[in-house]
């Protein structure tokens, strides 16, 4: 029986594993797990750690994420104005400080470092103590928000959009000045011995077209994941959203992810051949409000659907969505049960 690193260290190799990885998507589930409101979790490094620990006690999960708010903490450093999350739901930003401004100066929005009045050291110190716990039984990743999400959730969505039509020089400002945050925030996450995830959930598809991917999304992530690979010795990042990935899988490759979340609708023939002679992970995902709402005959058709198109796939994982604040956990081990009996 292998340890949950080894599964995945022969995986990252296009090896076979013992059994196929078990990989769900567990962030404020995991507050859930501690009796506590993902708000309050999300701003302690001691609860964020106790999270992802008590995650993985509970479902020996093979990629361990350190992260409860995995969208808004850069976004909250650069001045966007967060919501709280004190019931069942992730904080949220309210606010977008860039998004009246007819003409930007980006030159001075400064690029926030570690502070009292920001996340960033926080999740840092989380992943420094979970790491500490159990990185040497798994891979352990650190969340943070990608520099096109980030620049969304300053300028706002349909401004950005506009702007990259009136003014595609001001986006790429604006872009090089939250990568640089991406940057430093990638490396003092990589110092405590955990893998990166960027999470660019506003560059999913069809929410953008595969030419603003292109041009707005791989040149700075790759930047942040050149810098990691460069420097530290870290499981290699990961660049994760949802969305339909069939006109993407090229770009993910130029990017250099080593991880991509796969709906099972895909085209996994497609995947097949595109990742062949690669090191991406493909993790298949199911809709996780199917396991919320015990809708197990719809979730095992998926699972069933992921298991025929992955069959022969060494580079397979399962996986899912983000696990609900709601989802109980025998209800998480149940889904964990029907992947590896598929």
């Amino acid at each position: 029986m292998m340890t949950n690193r080894q599964r995945m260290d022969r995986v990252a190799k296009g090896q076979a594993p013992d059994r196929v990885p078990f990989v769900p998507s567990v962030y404020e589930h995991g507050a859930r797990l501690i009796d506590t409101a993902p708000g309050p979790v999300s701003r302690d490094a001691e609860f964020m750690a106790r999270a992802a620990l008590k995650a993985y006690e509970l479902y020996e999960h093979d990629i361990v994420t350190v992260g409860i708010d995995i969208y808004n903490i850069e976004p909250e450093a650069l001045g966007c104005q967060v919501s709280k999350g004190d019931d069942g739901s992730i904080p949220g930003v309210k606010t977008h400080p860039l998004a009246d401004a007819t003409q930007l100066d980006i030159d001075r929005l400064a690029v926030p470092q570690v502070s009292p009045s920001n996340r960033l050291g926080v999740i840092e110190e989380a992943c420094r103590r979970v790491y500490g716990e159990i990185g040497e039984k798994v891979w352990v990743y650190a969340c943070m928000s990608g520099p096109f999400s980030q620049a969304v959730e300053l300028r706002g969505f349909e401004q950005l959009i506009v702007d990259t039509i009136e003014n595609p020089a001001l986006v790429h400002q604006l872009l090089s000045k939250t990568t640089e945050l991406s940057r430093q925030q990638a490396g003092r996450l990589s110092e405590t011995g955990c893998g990166i995830n960027l999470y660019e959930s506003w560059a999913t598809i069809p929410l953008i077209t595969p030419a603003l991917f292109k041009e707005y999304v791989v040149p700075y992530n790759r930047q942040v994941i050149d810098m990691v690979t460069g420097n530290y010795r870290t499981e290699p990042p990961a660049v994760i959203m949802g969305g339909n990935i069939n006109l993407l899988v090229d770009f993910f490759i130029e990017v250099g992810t080593s991880l991509m979340a796969v709906d099972y609708k895909a085209d996994f023939d497609l995947i097949k051949t595109r990742t062949a002679g690669t090191n991406i992970i493909c993790r298949g995902c199911v809709d996780p409000k199917l396991i919320e709402r015990h809708d197990w005959d719809t979730l095992q058709t998926s699972i069933d659907q992921l298991a025929r198109k992955s069959r022969g796939m060494n580079n397979f994982v399962w996986g899912c969505g983000c696990v609900t604040y709601d989802t109980s956990a025998n209800d998480l081990l149940r889904f964990k049960d029907m992947c590896l009996g598929a």
